[in-house]
């Protein structure tokens, strides 16, 4: 028996497809689709899983009826917002908006809404919690941490729990990615599959904190029953950051045959080892343990297909 309905806005997307399947088994599952493509087409048809459309720049309202949750994912990512600032902050307040008037409606009873680490800006520092001050520096924080002020600033903010995600891999559900293609984990995982070596842009001495994607989801599927945690913001990560060359080995031994790895020259940001903390959302129960070896394991079997 389904514990109810749940609506995925921007379900259908390389963690949203993921997230969608996992949760499919004990919610009535339904993701908006913005615009339909080969790829997630057959995903669809294959799980089974109920869509619907919806385009922040023309609909006022999510379709679908009414839901117990709503999962928002629908959020324009970076490469998006880079090239065009306005047009992501109108798409993510609207997207926002939209969310609330169900809440408001009493379409919905609750909603989980995904922000990003990016709020707290590229500036380093050894910890992060989620009451240090933000500073984002790009478009793309700057959106998130505008729809999250909207969002807290509501008079249903008791309903809505806000996460924060730090770099969130694992294995896709279908091969359409659309601008998610170009992440390192990604990346190197398919030319793991395809050349059976690897070479990174960059010298591999940044740090990010890498959360698989099994832990994503149990976050979220323990926050559907939680009583508690809501009006919160709670950072999603590892707790822990590792390097980009830690990130390449571990691939490079998950492929079938150890694969060879080349750094670049280039550097990134956050050349410092830093903490996320991750103690709010774990007060709640939540205990990360998913292995990046095993997604790297499926995402390489999923490009060798």
């Amino acid at each position: 028996m389904a514990e109810g309905r749940l609506l995925l806005v921007g379900g259908s997307g390389y963690f949203g497809a993921r997230l969608a399947g996992a949760l499919a088994g004990e919610w009535d599952v339904a993701v908006t689709v913005r615009s339909d493509t080969p790829a997630r087409a057959a995903w669809l048809c294959e799980t089974g899983i109920a869509s619907c459309h919806y385009d922040s720049k023309v609909d006022a309202e999510l379709p679908g009826g009414d839901f117990d949750a709503i999962v928002n994912l629908a959020m324009p990512g970076a490469q998006a917002a880079g090239k065009d600032a306005g047009g992501a902050m109108e798409q993510g307040l609207s997207t926002a908006a939209a969310c609330l008037a169900a809440l408001r409606q009493g379409r919905a009873q609750r909603l989980i809404h995904f922000s990003t680490f990016h709020v707290y800006g590229g500036n380093a520092a050894e910890l992060y919690s989620e009451d240090m001050p933000k500073a984002p520096g790009h478009p793309y924080g700057q959106t998130h941490l505008a729809v999250e002020g909207e969002l807290t600033a509501s008079d249903v903010a008791d309903r809505i729990a806000i996460l924060r995600p730090t770099n969130m891999v694992g294995a896709p559900a279908h091969r359409d990615l659309g601008e998610q293609a170009g992440l390192i984990f990604l990346d190197l995982c398919r030319q793991a599959a395809e050349s059976g070596a690897m070479t990174l842009r960059n010298d591999g001495r940044s740090y990010r904190d890498i959360l698989p994607f099994e832990d994503a989801i149990a976050a979220v599927a323990l926050l559907l029953r939680a009583e508690t945690g809501w009006n919160s913001l709670f950072n999603l990560g590892a707790g822990q950051a590792i390097t980009m060359r830690a990130l390449a080995e571990t691939i490079a031994s998950a492929a079938p045959q150890p694969a060879a790895i080349a750094y670049g020259d280039g550097t990134d940001a956050f050349r410092s080892p830093f903490t996320v903390d991750i103690s709010r959302l774990a007060a709640l129960g939540w205990d990360p343990s998913a292995s990046i070896a095993d997604e790297a394991r499926r995402t390489i079997a999923a490009f060798a297909a």
